[in-house]
């Protein structure tokens, strides 16, 4: 009959705010007391008079206000449920209608004005489980809304009364309600809760719980569900500290907030503290905490596995984490729990193995098992691969590679180990060790499952011997002695990079590295990072980075050929040993003084080309580039990158070589450069793509390396013979791409006298004084090199006489313009002047006027007697250039700039088809 009471009453509620006819409430308030255990509830709850009889009024109050009391008995708390929550309004505003939860009041008749309040709902959001500290909770709610009603009306619940046993752990500590001593005396085992779990805790509340074992215990805590309101990663708001020993002074193992799943954590000792602070109420109602403790004397006895070693000490917080730190290549011992007899089960104990890593000192990390038998058969006697590791349920997993540690530290139950080994492992098995850390550090993991069988010959478990040695940082196979940088690579990818990187490198070292590959293939080497210590002179290099090609003979003797030397903060840009060399040498070297970050390099061992330099452009798929060979008909031309326009591609190598005729050079001039990287007149960095100029394919240091995007920086280069080679090298992993670069090339024979460039299809340029074919003038290109454009200049001489006739006829409509202007004043001035003195002879008497006349008469015959012809100009003379090449005398022919003088200061046009032209001779 409940449900169809409360069923009446939600709808009669529903059906009175919606109709036009409203009751009046005398009295809403309602208590719920403990003579039933647990129900529902369904609000507003309405009066008894509106329940028993029909009764209409016109008017229902606007301002509605219930007080709902939830009353337990003695030793019980009370547990609210919303299952249907709709009120006006939103999270941020409830001014109109809104429920106000009170949860730590202390008794029924509490004056909820200075209680204090919980929190206040409205809209849709539901407020989450709700447990009373006490044993009250209040609800009040508050409606003004009336007939503005536009949506249903829901408040339902669900009401328990439950037993507060499980909120007191322990024995109360004082006078303060959460403060408690939990002792092994009646259980071994048991749970904390936070005051009001699973509902949400009191705002600016304290507890604290003291876990006190016998001695020999250690104790154990498990997060079953923890749930606190996280402000940052320190937890600077509400938060649980677990504290290490009796009080809050003791180490803190760990200040816990936020969500948290499956955290463990163990005292070293027989006791540990608990305290938990909460501040204002947070907005996400968070559950609280339910920890499960264990009081036992099984736990890994942590001071029998320390051993009383310098340098190996306990990690707080763990059931046998140890971490063991090197005191300047020293050796130590590690050890299986309770070893050499049997170990425990279900344990796992870490091991993290630190050497010195700072400014001067890198150390790595040798591991040698002594005895090792971590059994996974009852005989105790199988031994297992370590290719068969994944068999292995109690085992040692060792990570010696960074990403390997990473995962391993961050979850050591799901991780993939360097090597994992289990069951008897005989004395002088290779399995045995040494393994060698990649860096500073190296991780073991021990774990075991079941119980051993007593009747198992000792000894049991591990021992390990740990060995720091020095360490310069660098992968690859260790050539030299310990205190020796000499490395060794043959993998066909790899990467090496200087000492320590990325931690600056130590001062006053030497390292090298080669990298060897097979007859037949070649090297590939590019930088992901460099930076190496500037001296305050750019002439000075005294941190650096050489590249060498190397060859062997039979005897294996070592020759050694420099391709490059890098200083300063400057990416070197691809580059390959050279063509017939399969092994490559760099030696990096610091001095006393100064110190950076150094370098990060990488490589690949490919198969080498067929041919140094393509036949031709598309021969090899991976080699673009092509032979170009010059000849009388073919003097000049260009180079671009591929698809040269559009964005060139990542791993390019290209190689062209320009071969002119014998006597003669090739110039090579950038015309369009859009490459990334950077280049000044001090610095080059083409860390991704650059173009390699060879003048001397023999001599690579005298290599031209270049990119960016103004072609303006780069002079025009002559080949030191007769031929010249350029390469075109991107990196393998990524580039930007961009639109790559075009250059002219043109065959050159320089002279020192006019005589050796002349003769039909000859033309020497006049300052470079270079001896090109004739056919190249007025081809667009520059062909003379830099600074001397002379067979490009006067191609359009028709276009400049036409310009300078135009200027012509130009000045001379503006001189005529002038002179009517000037005359037309000069005419108003005259009649002016005619009217003036006429008004003067009229009031002469007539024999003044006749003498004034005569005057006039006679003044202007003596000017018309004195007036000169106008100044007439000499015709200038003309004179032409014989057709025979000489001069008679007359203007030499490479003197264009003089040339260009005289036609300023002349104006003298002369029309082409009058000009007398030999091969030296471009203007007459």
């Amino acid at each position: 009959m409940d449900w169809i009471l409360i069923f009446f009453l939600s709808a009669y509620f529903h059906s009175i705010c919606a109709s036009d006819e409203f009751f009046p409430f005398t009295e809403c308030d309602h208590v719920f007391d403990n003579t039933v255990n647990k129900g529902h509830f369904s609000l507003p709850i309405l009066p008894k008079e509106l329940r028993n009889t029909k009764t209409s009024s016109p008017k229902l109050p606007n301002n509605i206000q219930c007080v709902y009391t939830f009353v337990a008995g003695k030793g019980q708390r009370v547990k609210l449920e919303f299952t249907q929550f709709q009120l006006d309004g939103t999270v941020d505003n409830c001014d109109l209608e809104y429920i106000d939860i009170y949860s730590e009041l202390t008794s029924p008749t509490q004056d909820l004005l200075t209680g204090p309040l919980a929190s206040r709902y409205c809209g849709t959001v539901s407020p989450h489980v709700r447990v009373s500290l006490n044993n009250v909770i209040v609800l009040v709610f508050h409606s003004r809304v009336g007939r503005k009603r536009t949506e249903a009306f829901q408040l339902k619940g669900k009401y328990t009364f439950i037993n507060e046993t499980k909120f007191i752990p322990g024995s109360r500590l004082g006078e303060h309600p959460c403060a408690f001593l939990i002792e092994p005396t009646k259980q071994r085992r048991g749970q904390i809760l936070s005051p009001t779990y699973p509902g949400t805790y009191p705002s600016n509340f304290h507890c604290s719980y003291l876990l006190k074992g016998n001695s020999g215990d250690r104790i154990r805590l498990f997060f079953r569900d923890f749930d606190i309101y996280f402000g940052g990663e320190h937890c600077p708001y509400d938060a649980l500290t677990v504290y290490d020993g009796h009080n809050n002074k003791a180490p803190i193992i760990r200040k816990v907030c936020g969500l948290q799943q499956r955290l463990e954590m163990f005292s070293f000792g027989s006791e540990l503290f608990l305290e938990f602070n909460s501040t204002d109420p947070a907005k996400n109602d968070p559950r609280g905490y339910l920890i499960e403790y264990e009081f036992s004397d099984k736990f890994v006895d942590v001071k029998q596995l320390l051993s009383g070693q310098r340098g190996v000490s306990y990690l707080t917080g763990s059931e046998c984490d140890v971490r063991v730190q090197s005191n300047r290549e020293t050796v130590h011992y590690i050890q299986s729990p309770n070893y050499p007899h049997p170990y425990p089960p279900n344990t796992t104990c870490t091991y993290i193995l630190d050497g010195l890593q700072g400014d001067q000192n890198l150390e790595k990390v040798i591991l040698k098992f002594e005895s090792f038998a971590v059994l996974n058969d009852v005989q105790g006697s199988r031994e297992v691969s370590l290719e068969n590791g994944d068999e292995c349920w109690a085992f040692v997993g060792v990570a010696g590679q960074e990403s390997t540690i990473k995962s391993v530290m961050a979850n050591n139950e799901e991780s993939v180990y360097d090597a994992t080994l289990c069951h008897r492992i005989p004395a002088g098995s290779p399995k045995l060790g040494p393994y060698s850390s990649q860096g500073p550090r190296m991780v073991l993991v021990f774990g075991s499952m079941n119980e051993v069988p007593p009747n198992v010959p000792l000894p049991l478990g591990f021992k390990a011997r740990v060995e720091f040695k020095t360490d310069f940082g660098v992968p690859g196979s260790p050539m030299g002695g310990s205190n020796e940088c000499l490395f060794q690579f043959t993998e066909k990818r790899g990467h090496f990079n200087s000492p320590r990187y990325p931690a600056n490198y130590p001062l006053d070292t030497t390292c090298t590295y080669i990298i060897k590959g097979e007859p037949g293939e070649q090297v590939l080497l590019y930088f992901e990072q460099f930076a190496l210590f500037e001296e305050p002179s750019k002439e000075e290099c005294n941190d650096w980075l050489e590249v060498y090609d190397v060859s062997r003979d039979g005897n294996e003797t070592e020759t050694s050929q420099l391709q490059a030397k890098h200083c300063w903060t400057v990416i070197p840009g691809p580059t390959t040993s050279s063509f017939g060399f399969h092994e490559m040498k760099v030696v990096f070297n610091s001095n006393q003084y100064g110190t950076a970050n150094g370098f990060m390099a990488l490589y690949e061992i490919r198969k080498a080309f067929a041919e140094q330099v393509p036949a031709k452009d598309g021969a090899d798929k991976d080699h673009c580039g092509g032979l170009i060979q010059a000849d009388s008909d073919h003097t000049s031309g260009w180079i671009t990158s591929p698809g040269f326009g559009a964005k060139y591609t990542k791993d390019l190598i290209c190689d062209w070589e320009i071969k002119v005729r014998p006597d003669h050079q090739a110039l090579l001039q950038l015309t369009q450069m859009d490459v990334e990287g950077e280049m000044t007149d001090t610095k080059v960095s083409c860390k991704n793509a650059v173009i390699k100029v060879h003048r001397d394919y023999l001599n690579r240091t005298a290599d031209i390396n270049i990119c960016g995007t103004n072609p303006a920086v780069i002079s025009p280069i002559i080949s030191i013979g007769n031929s010249i080679r350029i390469s075109f090298l991107t990196s393998p992993d990524k580039v930007n791409g961009l639109n790559g670069f075009n250059f002219t090339w043109t065959e050159i024979r320089m002279v020192k006298q006019d005589g050796e460039c002349s003769g039909e299809g000859l033309y020497l340029c006049s300052y470079t004084r270079y001896c090109i074919a004739s056919r190249l003038r007025c081809n667009g290109d520059d062909n003379c090199g830099q600074n001397d454009d002379t067979d490009e200049a006067h191609c359009n001489i028709l276009e400049k006489a036409a310009d300078s006739q135009t200027l012509l006829v130009a000045a001379i409509m503006s001189g005529f313009i002038f002179l009517f202007i000037f005359g037309f004043f000069c005419l108003l001035f005259k009649k002016k002047l005619e009217k003036k003195t006429d008004r003067n002879t009229t009031t002469m008497d007539p024999k003044e006027s006749e003498r004034v006349k005569k005057e006039s008469q006679i003044q202007a015959i003596i000017v018309k007697q004195r007036q000169r012809h106008p100044f007439r100009q000499q015709q200038p003379k003309i004179s032409r250039v014989s057709r025979n090449g000489s001069d008679n005398g007359m203007l030499p022919t490479p003197a264009l700039s003089r040339i260009r003088r005289h036609d300023e200061m002349t104006e003298l046009i002369i029309p082409p088809n009058q000009m007398a032209l030999n091969e030296h001779t471009f203007y007459g």
